[in-house]
């Protein structure tokens, strides 16, 4: 597959997942997933990594982890990049009262983003409510 062909699976991936619960460490389409296991199924079903097992963290990692691991693994396998996002690319953010980043989504087009989110699972949100938060723009197909 070509770049935009594996960037249109990643997106009609990441929309099938639509609905899935929210759950802690949990990555399983319909029955729950958080934000960082869905970007690893979205890619690992895609045929882009292999199976990534990830460590226990605790699920207020934000509010109580000073070392940023969820931006560190992210930056382990993508690369930080300043162009406009691009259509499976990540976004990745620091809401209020975090200490660390903590919270990812997959770009769906320019406007729209899709990410599990607490008490809502996996959502189709417009970026603009989340602009404010972002801390950066990662690129996987850029290698790292």
């Amino acid at each position: 597959m070509t770049e935009i062909e594996e960037r249109q699976a990643v997106v009609k991936e990441a929309l099938s997942w639509q609905r899935t619960p929210y759950m802690h460490m949990g990555r399983i389409k319909g029955v729950g997933t958080d934000c960082g296991m869905f970007l690893l199924e979205v890619w690992e079903r895609c045929g882009l990594t292999e199976r990534i097992n990830i460590p226990y963290y605790p699920f207020d990692i934000a509010a109580n982890c000073s070392d940023p691991m969820y931006l560190n693994f992210i930056e382990k396998y993508c690369k930080k990049i300043d162009r406009e996002a691009k259509p499976g690319d990540i976004l990745v953010y620091k809401f209020l009262g975090s200490k660390v980043p903590h919270h990812a989504s997959i770009v769906i087009d320019a406007e729209y983003i899709c990410h599990a989110w607490v008490r809502q699972g996996v959502i189709l949100s417009n970026r603009k409510g989340y602009k404010k938060y972002e801390v950066g723009l990662y690129d996987f197909w850029a290698g790292v």
